[in-house]
């Protein structure tokens, strides 16, 4: 005897058989008991979720013996000869190769003649979006008024194809794909009639390569069969899917929450060595990757089918990664994806999982986000950014004193070489080569702010983090507001303390350090630091006093008339880029040397 595929040998006999569509079954059934059996059905959704198969078991329950009834016998002649194929009086069409207008006039032709030997003669067309719409419009008056010896049910896996027409005179049932666990469970129970011994996990690995399709489902049990006979193991189904273990998928992202780049690099090696399929093992990774994320997000909600001893597993793991690295782990497998159908797969692999394990390696926003994940994870800190309530800034040593600058003190000149030759009291505007002076002996200082421990603040970012991330954190002012660059340029982060950020300025910055302290600026620079660190912080800043300048220095006020300036230029730049009017380099540059000379009080020679 030729041997019968199992979706063919299984194929579901009662409403009671079909599997994961309760809402369906349910509703014909009270409707044949109710004798409320409406004309025209229309069967939508997935392919293999039982369209087909519910479209028969219809069929005899309206013409068995015992009927109508929504339990066929499935041993009188109508039903038997229904569950063959053989009678003449249940139709089955395939509209893709008859969906034309003569074959739909052809069937409206023969619509009128009464059953053969059954109760009702029952049209099932099959993939019914392939009918053109002239098949339709000729079929249309025949579905909306039918002889009342006529049912018609129409599949397809394509409901948005159907005319609004025909839809209005139908009933809808939308078919929806099965759960990983029911199908597991399903095959489970064929395994058992067929005395087959199964390896715990293999079927789960069958249910979810079957995504929800009974049919396909059975036609991939068929082929593990057919591949290791009657013993169904873990391993045979890896074999033959090219899909990896669970244990395996595990291991990767256990790696990628412990930064174990070398770990990875093997793991991958060893797979590819082995003849595993790396675009596959991709997809696997951030289909893990994503039951990790829905068990961590919403545990309760059961979004993830799995056995109790599965989802235990996930809900473990999930507790050793945190959110933010699983979001960019599945964004970086996934552009990983991506490339990796242009050519070369091991590469692009290789690269996704590496920034995946190294945050710190990558400078991106991204990766800064999931670098202080890992810390907090790792410090027991919660992820949420928590309320903390403002403490007065570590004050800097009293050596250095750092002047408010609510204050705003003119500082004096700074401190330069004196020359060794008997000084002229009046300044020369050529200074003397350094091989000419002797330095004047600087007063002995303190060490500077920064070499202070400075304590963590709130949501596991601390002094440290705001240094190594200072050059981004310009990046991020610099485009909302070149003004505010400019201002924070010469500013070094000190202290960091109850989310208050001490920025020290040099000498010849205060107004640079006035500007960035001000009302205006600072909803900007909030801003900023909450884009680039995820936290609010505030500033506070201060101006270093260093005085003792030599002659022939330009003052402190100079230099603030020329940082005024900058900042002038700076924002009459914007304004023309605004109004679409951006001058050439000479015009801005010519303005930019009277605007100096005019501020300066003096001729500035201009040497370009």
């Amino acid at each position: 005897m030729a041997h019968i595929s199992l979706y063919r040998k299984y194929r579901s006999q009662t409403f009671d058989e079909v599997i994961g569509q309760a809402h369906v079954t349910t509703t014909l059934a009270n409707a044949l008991s109710g004798d409320r059996l409406h004309h025209a059905y229309l069967f939508t959704g997935p392919r293999g979720t039982g369209k087909t198969s519910t479209a028969r078991i219809l069929a005899k329950a309206v013409n068995c013996v015992e009927g109508p009834t929504a339990t066929p016998c499935n041993r009188c002649d109508q039903c038997t000869g229904i569950t063959s194929g053989s009678s003449v009086d249940v139709i089955e069409i395939d509209a893709a190769s008859h969906g034309g207008v003569d074959d739909v006039r052809d069937l409206r032709d023969r619509v009128a003649f009464a059953p053969v030997a059954a109760r009702m003669k029952v049209y099932i067309v099959d993939e019914c979006h392939m009918l053109s719409t002239a098949g339709w419009n000729a079929f249309l008056k025949t579905v909306e008024e039918p002889p009342g010896h006529v049912l018609f049910v129409f599949a397809t896996t394509e409901p948005h194809k159907v005319l609004d027409t025909i839809l209005s005179r139908t009933q809808r049932f939308d078919f929806k794909r099965i759960g990983a666990v029911e199908l597991a469970q399903y095959c489970g129970a064929l395994a058992e009639r067929e005395g087959w011994q199964v390896e715990d996990g293999a079927l789960d690995l069958v249910a979810r390569a079957g995504e929800g399709s009974a049919r396909d489902t059975l036609s991939i049990l068929d082929q593990v069969v057919a591949f290791g006979g009657s013993d169904i193991t873990v391993r045979g189904v890896v074999d033959v899917l090219g899909t990896v273990g669970g244990d395996v998928l595990t291991e990767t992202v256990d790696r990628i929450a412990a930064g174990d780049v070398a770990g990875l690099c093997v793991q991958v090696g060893r797979l590819a060595d082995g003849g595993q399929d790396l675009r596959q093992y991709a997809r696997d990774v951030i289909e893990h990757l994503r039951r990790l994320f829905l068990v961590q997000t919403a545990p309760d909600a059961k979004l993830v089918d799995g056995t109790p001893e599965q989802l235990e597993a996930l809900t473990a793991q999930a507790q050793r990664i945190g959110r933010v690295e699983l979001v960019r782990a599945m964004d970086l497998m996934a552009e990983a994806m991506a490339q990796m159908r242009r050519g070369n797969t091991r590469l692009p692999l290789e690269i996704a999982l590496v920034k995946a394990a190294l945050p710190e390696a990558c400078g991106d926003p991204g990766a800064l986000a999931a670098r202080m994940d890992r810390l907090e994870r790792r410090s027991g800190v919660d992820a949420a950014p928590a309320e903390v309530t403002p403490t007065a800034p570590t004050s800097p040593p009293q050596s250095a004193e750092p002047q408010p600058v609510a204050a705003a003190p003119t500082p004096d000149p700074a401190p330069t070489a004196e020359p060794t030759s008997t000084p002229d009291p009046t300044p020369t505007s050529e200074p003397t080569s350094t091989s000419e002076r002797t330095p004047t002996p600087e007063p002995e200082r303190a060490p500077e702010p920064e070499a202070q421990p400075a304590p963590a603040a709130a949501g596991g970012v601390d002094i440290d983090l705001v240094r190594s991330t200072w050059p981004a954190l310009l990046d991020a002012v610099k485009t909302r507001s070149k003004r505010l660059h400019a201002f924070l340029s010469p500013a070094q982060p000190t202290t960091l303390s109850g989310g208050e950020l001490a920025l020290v300025f040099g000498p010849n910055s205060s107004f640079h350090a006035e500007q960035c302290a001000s009302s205006e600026w600072r909803e900007q620079l909030t801003a900023a630091f909450t884009d680039v660190l995820g936290e609010p912080l505030r500033v506070q800043c201060t101006v270093r006093d260093d005085s003792d300048a030599a002659p022939g220095h330009v003052g402190a006020d100079a230099e603030e008339a020329a940082a005024r300036s900058e900042a002038t230029a700076v924002a009459e730049s914007e304004a023309a880029e605004a109004a679409g009017e951006l001058p050439d380099d000479d015009e801005a540059h010519e303005r930019a040397v009277e605007t100096l000379t005019r501020d300066l009080g003096a001729t500035v020679v201009d040497d370009a």
